[in-house]
């Protein structure tokens, strides 16, 4: 019998960014599939914003996923094959982020380049391998497998994970566990081939609605210029039974022998649609000028679910993706919301494996129980937004077809033109949105309670901060600081008018511009305590180096696992620019004040130009402040460093890691 500490079942997206999390935080796994092969066929094809930065955190993966697919920047309207809207994603000003726009690419480049990412980590997927049975106990979970011969095996782990999709093995396995939900009526068919002579949008996708369904065009990679060769797009239908089921070519005479309505044709469930019903399709509900499908690379027909778990998690069985939640692909979400799930349980699992005998068993079962009180909530906000939205958009309902092409050419150019509500609707489909912030310690969590969430009470001052415990960390630039030697300064850190001569060593350089973020800076698979000093000049609130170095000894006692510390530095900005590189020099603030950690603290130190930062995190009152970062880029706590005190003693007795 084989040992590991985590079994993975099923290799998707989901799947793979589990394995590569775990591999981060180097616990033993193994990960397989029972597919032989991996697909070339491209189920999901958006990929969100919020999904990059965290993929992000493995190295080149999603600069390697730009190079294969196309930017979406928005989205064109059309009802009855007229314009009637058209939406920029690119003007709602969201500058917190080093991906403000969703990506279009192929599953297959994803899953293609996941893969590339996991060999990084001298990992690899087990191809072949279907899960048969699996039991668990107090101890662990025993797990039959049949081999690509044919034989059968087992696994013994401590923990199994199902991301094997919509019929998860993982799942039936929980006794504990429902999957309850419903079946859309109708049909969703797809189409991804290659579009000659078209006016169709290259750079946002494509909704055309009609009086019988709607059309969408999703663009997956551009046009090639060296072979002169379309770019491929994806073509997908929903609506009634006449736009989803494949007219008759050569209809017979009413009465003649083989006869039938033509309602009732193709209903065989998996009969796929062809290449001129698309055709057909496009025709009828594109505006003139759309083009000539051509070159099919896939051509199927799905019959739509909308079900979810009533728990992401039995004893050591854990659920991720469509093996906990499936629905409508109605904004792109299931991929994504997939990823987030596996992202989020990856480094609890990790914590609990690596400092077993750091914590209390209570300590372990809570962090654990936190992936459901977190991630359950999400998935049920997803389904009842994709419910809403499919359901509108594509209903089968010749009436509710009606109402909807007679409602939206009068609602959408309204809702199109007020920035606020297209910064909210990009808010949940980018993925920026989702917060963990209501599943904290005494914030009410309708799906129980999250131990790595603050509470949000740690002062007066906090009330007006813009971010708070569960929030996603908002990136920023950054200057890193460059030890170096200086003659100026004060034994405490600080300069002030009158102290020149006195010598402090291997004080940073500002001078040297090595512009870095708050997402690289905190990535790895440790916990990040930032640490800033403040906004104020002079005799003001802002917080020496000695402040901050106390401040992070003090949390950093309490800590049971990784954690890195930064100090940041409040500094204006020169604006002479007159130096012969164009680039801009920091001065320090006030009358020649200046905030530096000595070079030998081995803490990284970073300067934050104009207090950008600071102000983005609003902590820009003056007051020093912290921010506890977790492993998968979210807010756990954030104060003034004047309520360090109530952070230490929740982290004592609630956090416990």
């Amino acid at each position: 019998m084989d040992h590991c500490d985590v079994l993975i079942v099923g290799a998707g997206p989901v799947g793979t960014t589990l394995a590569l999390e775990l591999a981060l935080q180097g616990v033993s796994f193994r990960i397989i599939d029972k597919s032989p092969t991996r697909s070339e066929h491209s189920r999901a094809l958006i990929v969100h914003p919020r999904t990059l930065e965290l993929l992000d955190r493995h190295g080149p993966v999603v600069d390697k996923l730009m190079s294969k697919g196309t930017i979406a920047r928005g989205a064109v309207m059309n009802i009855n094959r007229k314009l009637v809207a058209r939406v920029d994603m690119d003007d709602l000003d969201i500058t917190d982020t080093n991906f403000p726009l969703p990506l279009m690419v192929s599953q297959a480049e994803t899953e293609k380049f996941m893969e590339e990412a996991l060999a990084e980590y001298g990992k690899a997927v087990e191809r072949g391998y279907t899960a048969t049975n699996i039991v668990q106990n107090d101890k662990g979970v025993t797990t039959t497998l049949k081999t690509p011969n044919g034989s059968h095996t087992t696994i013994r782990s401590k923990y199994v994970v199902g991301c094997d999709g919509a019929h998860s093995v993982v799942r039936h396995s929980a006794s504990d566990v429902t999957f309850d939900g419903d079946t859309y009526p109708q049909d969703f068919i797809l189409c991804d081939a290659r579009l000659r002579n078209s006016n169709v949008a290259r750079d946002r996708f494509t909704i055309c609605f009609g009086d019988t369904g709607l059309l969408a065009f999703f663009p997956i990679s551009p046009h090639s210029n060296d072979n002169n060769e379309d770019g491929l797009i994806r073509l997908i239908a929903s609506g009634g039974r006449s736009v989803t089921k494949q007219p008759p070519s050569q209809p017979t005479a009413p009465g003649s022998p083989g006869s039938q309505p033509q309602h009732q044709h193709g209903e065989q469930p998996d009969e796929p649609p062809t290449l001129s019903h698309f055709q057909h399709l496009l025709d009828s509900f594109a505006p003139p000028g759309s083009g000539t499908v051509h070159s099919p690379i896939w051509l199927a027909r799905f019959r739509l679910h909308h079900r979810g778990v009533n728990s992401y998690r039995s004893s050591r069985l854990f659920l991720a993706g469509d093996a906990a939640h499936i629905h409508s692909p109605a904004g792109g979400q299931g991929m994504n919301v997939g990823i987030q799930d596996a992202i989020n349980l990856g480094w609890k699992l990790a914590s609990v494996l690596k400092h077993h005998n750091k914590l209390t068993e209570e300590a372990r079962e809570a962090l654990l129980d936190s992936y459901h009180a977190e991630r359950y909530p999400v998935g049920r906000a997803l389904l009842q937004g994709t419910d809403r939205m499919f359901s509108f958009t594509a209903a089968a309902s010749p009436w509710i077809l009606k109402v909807r092409n007679a409602v939206l050419p009068w609602v959408l150019p309204w809702l199109v033109a007020v920035k606020w509500v297209r910064r909210r609707f990009y808010g949940f489909i980018s993925g920026f949105g989702t917060s963990y912030r209501y599943s904290g310690k005494g914030n009410g969590g309708g799906a129980g309670e999250s131990c790595v969430v603050g509470m949000n009470i740690m002062s007066s001052e906090s009330s007006s901060m813009k971010i708070r415990g569960g929030d996603r960390l908002p990136d920023g630039k950054v200057i890193e600081l460059t030890p170096g030697r200086a003659e100026v300064g004060r034994t405490d850190g600080r300069y002030a008018p009158g102290d020149e001569g006195r010598r402090v060593p291997d004080l940073p350089l500002l001078e040297e511009r090595t512009e870095t973020s708050l997402h690289r800076i905190c990535r790895g698979a440790s916990w990040h305590l930032l640490l800033f000093s403040g906004t104020g000049t002079g005799d003001s609130n802002a917080v020496t180096v000695e402040g901050l170095t106390l401040a992070g000894e003090r949390v950093l006692a309490v800590v049971k696992r990784e954690c890195s510390l930064h100090f940041f530095y409040h500094v204006a900005e020169d604006q002479d620019r007159g130096d012969s590189a164009g680039q801009g020099r920091l001065r320090p603030l006030g009358d020649g004040e200046l905030q530096v950690v000595t070079g030998d603290s081995g803490v990284a130190s970073y300067a934050d130009p104009g207090g950008r930062v600071h102000g983005l995190l609003g902590l820009d009152n003056g007051h020093g402040g912290f921010v506890m970062v977790r492993p998968d880029g979210y807010v756990s706590h954030i104060g003034y460093l004047s309520s360090l005190h109530d952070f230490v003693k929740e982290w004592e007795s609630q956090v416990r890691i």
